[in-house]
């Protein structure tokens, strides 16, 4: 990004200099090539109630060894979280630190697995978005706004929302269309009865709809930690990964799957734990994450 693009951000008063733009979201593509996929299907996951939509996420990234296609940045993603991230929770900004030690910003990745050019182990081309949090309601519409058009722009006519609830028992679902609950129920998949699906993964379901996309948002059922309701429920997450797998056709190994999983475990409490500060969280979280 170039320099100049931020100084125009400013305002000179007198001596003094305020921001202009407190808003701003922008993509950086890492894949330049020319995309033509053919009727590619999106799966969404972003941090949440019990990290379920992002740890399942995680997973089929790790199954389907999809190439990063770009990455949207924004002002509104902190570095560091003290409460439930999909709640707007108090922050600070801030860079993460990868596994290797290496401080990067916090982001959006996008992904696409193409059995063409050898990632994927279906013959469908698929489009897999690790999602995070903005901090307010006007970031997340923006960052989501530019996610659903970076999906129009791919071909993508449905996407999947994963997450996590504590109400319902069993897989349960919301959709777009009346339709695609039907299609769903012949998964055994119930409709749910809850009225609020909170932050990134409820918002990009509903912004896809005004572009076109079905949305589909799948629930695995977990239960709360009033501690850190974050801390990762890695069963859900599977439970979840097996479903959407059944429903797309994708091929699942259950032992990479159980050996991802345990991998998983470690570094998704470490993570958990090192964004925000554990201390009890007492409100009545009724609703998806």
């Amino acid at each position: 990004m170039r320099y100049d693009s931020h100084l125009r951000a400013f305002k000179k008063e007198g001596s003094t200099l305020t921001m202009g733009i407190t808003r701003k979201a922008w993509i950086t593509y890492h894949d330049t090539l020319t995309l033509k996929l053919t009727d590619p299907i999106a799966i969404v996951g972003a941090p949440g109630l019990r990290s379920v939509g992002k740890i399942a996420v995680e997973l089929l990234i790790e199954q389907l060894q999809p190439r990063l296609y770009a990455e949207i940045y924004s002002y509104g993603f902190p570095g560091v979280y003290y409460g439930p991230s999909y709640l707007g929770a108090p922050s600070h900004a801030g860079g993460l630190t990868t596994k290797d030690q290496l401080t990067e910003l916090p982001s959006v990745k996008i992904y696409i697995a193409d059995p063409k050019s050898g990632s994927g182990t279906a013959d469908r081309e698929f489009v897999l978005i690790s999602g995070y949090q903005a901090y307010d309601p006007l970031n997340q519409h923006m960052v989501v706004d530019r996610v659903t058009d970076v999906l129009k722009a791919l071909g993508v006519k449905r996407v999947f929302s994963l997450g996590a609830q504590v109400i319902e028992s069993g897989m349960t679902c919301c959709a777009t269309d009346t339709n695609v609950l039907d299609e769903m129920a012949r998964y055994g998949i119930t409709q749910t009865h809850v009225d609020r699906f909170i932050g990134f993964s409820g918002l990009i379901a509903a912004l896809a709809m005004m572009k076109g996309i079905e949305g589909v948002c799948l629930f695995s059922s977990t239960t709360q930690n009033f501690e850190d309701p974050e801390y990762p429920d890695l069963d859900a997450a599977q439970e979840l990964v097996l479903r959407i797998a059944e429903i797309l056709g994708l091929q699942v190994d259950s032992a990479d799957l159980e050996q991802l999983l345990g991998e998983e475990q470690e570094p998704a409490e470490s993570e958990t734990a090192g964004a925000r500060e554990r201390k009890p969280y007492t409100e009545d979280l009724d609703g998806y994450g």
